[in-house]
């Protein structure tokens, strides 16, 4: 209290004013010392004057508030301000903070000299109260929104990845999908998918972001090794570890990987089947959220779906080879058979005497005949049929007349037209028009469609074979007056082996399929219309100069 003294000797005694103001005011040295407190501060602080006086006034402040509170005295000492406000917190008797608005003004001699501080405190602890309650509601709307901007950016990233799994063949394909968009997703450093195969061996497909040693010691591993991908598969268990510790306890085996601090590793299951796992992990240690574990889930389904479309791809795949393979052997051995039955048959032909036993004799021989030619053909369908999935089918290009093709091929269908009585009229383009093609093929494909036409018009129907220019494309058709096409069977018309059930029993349904995959070969693009009891046309295009390097599932379409 001498203090106190001090200013009532010097005439600086505390007024009434001070002693029942309310609210706090205290003056405090120059050297941030408390020389008197009034009522309104002591009853605030939970103190009496005689426990705080004298006492450094640091010590009754929040320690985040001290030290800004003494840079705030030390630029009033040295008169850069004369007075200022500041937010601070005191310290009540109990340790709990008390907000206050402290203005601080410096008390000078007649000559300018300081002698002390005057400090008024205005309590703000509701004000704060309501402005920490304002700022956690807004925190909390700022959390909401992330956490909906967050969903809605998965989610897109998840169609994303849905239409580019449609695209992936192979289980190569299927990880670099998964890891490169599903990595970003969950904002992690590096992952990997591994994939049990055959004799309980675990293959590592892809691993971005693992240093290459780590991948080298992972790239094949027993099911029974005491690795993570081993444990999740065995288990089937969403595993999680958050630090080094439990990661190096969990598998002490595993290679080094301290350059990581979370692993999440998920199952990927199919039909209850865990066939591999996924992998996420994050250089810093993280907290997987429920919404992260739900995602990474549907993640892992997503992959674990379609690697098993890529297996039953890379079967099917391998059967069909076989397939193929088998029957280009069986047609290479059929084909010089049947060649010798038909010339055998037409050698029996022309040998058999003019009399009844020779007219026997020439009509066996004619049904054999026709029998080995039809299984020729059959045979050269399946192999036409086998270039065209393979993908291989190669054209021999020369410019060709257009009027002169249809000809050509009217010429040639004219005697069964006429023994069927069916009226075939070719209508030319009637001037000079080149298509680039290879003639045999396109022969191949009118003689299909207009043998089709033949097989199905009446007796007294007609067939129209035509040609018609369409930019830079001509358009042939063939136009019948038969029953028609019922259109649920129009989209399956060119689909390999299918036939309508109405003519079931006959042919190998290769013909359309083969007509489309020569002209698409082409460039071109074959197409039908067809109306119950009216008729049927057939169309397809083919382009007046080449396109190079077209194919039967790559090639540039032609107009409609």
């Amino acid at each position: 209290m001498k203090s106190n003294r001090a200013m009532v000797d010097r005439g600086e005694r505390p007024d009434t004013t001070f002693d029942l103001a309310a609210v706090g005011m205290a003056f405090v040295s120059l050297d941030g010392v408390l020389l008197h407190a009034n009522p309104k501060l002591c009853d605030a602080l939970g103190h009496s004057l005689d426990e705080i006086a004298g006492r450094s006034t640091q010590d009754l402040r929040h320690p985040d508030d001290a030290e800004a509170a003494l840079q705030h005295i030390q630029v009033l000492r040295e008169g850069v301000v004369q007075s200022a406000t500041s937010e601070e917190r005191l310290l009540r008797r109990d340790g709990s903070p008390l907000w206050v608005a402290v203005t601080r003004s410096v008390a000078r001699s007649p000559s300018g000299a300081p002698l002390y501080i005057l400090e008024v405190m205005h309590e703000i602890g509701r004000y704060k109260r309501a402005e920490e309650a304002r700022e956690r509601d807004l925190a909390g709307e700022r959390a909401a929104r992330i956490r909906v901007e967050l969903a809605e950016a998965r989610m897109s990233r998840l169609q994303t990845i849905t239409s580019e799994l449609a695209r992936a063949l192979t289980p190569t394909e299927v990880a670099d999908v998964v890891l490169r968009q599903g990595l970003a997703a969950v904002y992690a450093d590096a992952g990997y998918v591994a994939l049990l195969g055959e004799e309980g061996v675990i293959e590592l497909l892809l691993a971005p972001g693992y240093p290459e040693e780590i991948v080298e010691r992972l790239r094949r591993i027993p099911l029974t090794a005491a690795l993570p991908s081993a444990d999740c598969i065995r288990t089937g268990r969403f595993l999680v570890y958050d630090s080094q510790e439990t990661f190096c306890a969990t598998y002490p085996d595993a290679p080094p990987q301290r350059w990581a601090n979370t692993w999440v590793i998920i199952p990927m299951k199919v039909g209850g089947r865990t066939i591999g796992a996924l992998g996420v992990t994050y250089v810093d240690t993280c907290r997987i959220t429920q919404e992260d574990r739900a995602y990474m889930c549907t993640l892992a389904q997503q992959c674990a779906q379609a690697l098993e479309r890529s297996r039953l791809y890379e079967a099917e795949q391998r059967a069909r080879l076989a397939r193929e393979e088998a029957l280009a052997i069986a047609a290479h051995d059929l084909r010089n058979p049947l060649s010798a039955m038909t010339l055998v048959a037409s050698s029996m032909m022309r040998a058999a005497p003019d009399d009844a036993t020779g007219q026997w004799v020439r009509e066996r021989a004619q049904k054999l005949k026709a029998t080995a030619e039809h299984a020729m053909e059959l045979l050269h369908n399946l192999l036409d049929a086998a270039i065209i999935e393979a993908n291989t089918l190669t054209l021999e290009r020369e410019r060709c007349e257009v009027d002169a093709l249809l000809a050509e091929v009217a010429e040639i269908h004219a005697p069964l037209a006429e023994q069927k009585k069916i009226g075939l009229g070719p209508r030319p383009l009637g001037r000079a028009a080149v298509t680039t093609c290879d003639r045999g093929r396109v022969i191949q494909v009118l003689s299909n469609l207009l043998g089709n036409a033949l097989k199905f018009t009446p007796a007294g129907g007609a067939i129209t074979l035509s040609a018609e220019l369409d930019g830079a494309f001509v358009r042939f058709s063939v136009a019948d007056t038969g029953p028609g096409i019922r259109p649920e069977d129009v989209p399956r018309l060119f689909d390999r082996y299918w036939r309508p059930r109405a003519v079931r029993g006959a042919g190998t349904g290769l013909g359309l399929y083969i007509v489309k995959g020569i002209v698409e070969a082409h460039g071109g693009r074959v197409s039908v219309d067809s109306k119950l009891g009216v008729g049927t046309t057939f169309s397809f295009t083919l382009p007046i100069k080449p396109i190079e390097h077209a194919s039967p599932r790559n090639a540039r379409k032609g107009p409609r």
